[in-house]
């Protein structure tokens, strides 16, 4: 059976609706629309009708900012309705915060551009922050924009926290540091935590993609979790983020609306996984094992493919959503 992480980036961006943070965060997280609400709340409605499980990595750092009000309400409705809550940061959020939280003021664009050192008050500060709020049992971590090196994993393991998964094989060197040898396809031991990492396929000759709602279409994701299940894979990660499901306000004033297709195609994965539980089962890193969970062997070789036929089908319905 294969362990699938379906995990959703918990965030706002303070550029849109003019700066307005309660906007912001009515956009970007809650997704509300003047058709209703598209965001965390109906993604949790839509996995607790299905019985599935989500993992909702917040951003905590925005809190030293806006308070701990909003984080608050946030943690409550994950938590309230039987989902995880983990650790998500975004550093760009230090040049916001009126207090300094590094030495001499330093700031930056991603994790990777900090010392260990200022990486690990960092990962201390967003800690504090979401177990304020009032989160439980957090113990995985993803970098915002998988900006991430090998000193953010020795950071996360000077915090007790067991987990990451900032690394995606789509992002190395632009932001993600986290190089290895070889493709990284299933989790392994780096730097004291267990680096689980963004899965992804092949879709054309020498280009990946990941596995991402937005970025995949109903067909490849379905294939890509066919084919790990098939080779006898340990765990798939697949990505989402709270604001998936709408096209968000704009800078200039247009307001969000409904992507009717995110929403088709997310309602259309969470029927898939329930109609499938013997072959795969949604999972959190709380009651997670990777000891009692072993990989396949010969199984992770080789990268997830797809078909020129599905990458044709999801390039014609992102021109669909463009239009």
């Amino acid at each position: 059976m294969l362990n699938v992480f379906l995990t959703i980036d918990t965030e706002f961006s303070r550029a849109r609706c003019n700066g307005d943070t309660a906007a912001n965060i009515d956009n970007d997280i809650y997704g509300k629309t003047e058709s209703g609400e598209y965001g965390i709340a109906y993604q949790i409605d839509v996995l607790n009708q299905h019985g599935l499980s989500g993992v909702f990595f917040v951003e905590s750092l925005g809190a030293c900012v806006t308070g701990l009000d909003p984080l608050r309400r946030i943690v409550e409705l994950i938590q309230d309705n039987g989902h995880e809550v983990q650790l998500h940061l975004h550093s760009e959020w230090l040049r916001l915060i009126p207090q300094p939280l590094l030495p001499g003021g330093r700031t930056g664009q991603h994790m990777r551009d900090f010392d260990l050192d200022d990486q690990t008050r960092l990962i201390a500060k967003g800690l504090e922050n979401l177990r304020a709020a009032g989160a439980r049992n957090v113990c995985a971590f993803r970098a915002g924009s998988y900006g991430a090196n090998f000193d953010t994993l020795r950071a996360l393991a000077r915090n007790g926290l067991r987990y990451d998964t900032s690394h995606n094989t789509c992002y190395l060197g632009a932001p993600c540091e986290l190089r290895t040898g070889s493709l990284l396809l299933q989790p392994a031991m780096m730097e004291g935590v267990h680096e689980f990492p963004v899965s992804f396929f092949q879709d054309w000759p020498g280009h990946f993609r990941h596995v991402q709602l937005a970025a995949c279409s109903g067909r490849e994701l379905e294939n890509a979790l066919i084919q790990a299940e098939r080779r006898g894979w340990q765990s798939l990660v697949l990505v989402s983020h709270s604001f998936e499901l709408i096209r968000r306000a704009s800078m200039h004033g247009k307001p969000a609306a409904p992507d009717r297709i995110m929403i088709r195609r997310f309602e259309h994965l969470c029927r898939f996984l329930a109609s499938e539980r013997r072959r795969f089962r949604t999972v959190g890193f709380c009651d997670f094992d990777p000891a009692k969970s072993p990989q396949g062997t010969a199984s992770v070789a080789r990268p997830l493919k797809s078909n020129l036929w599905r990458t044709a089908g999801r390039v014609a319905e992102q021109l669909l959503r463009r239009l």
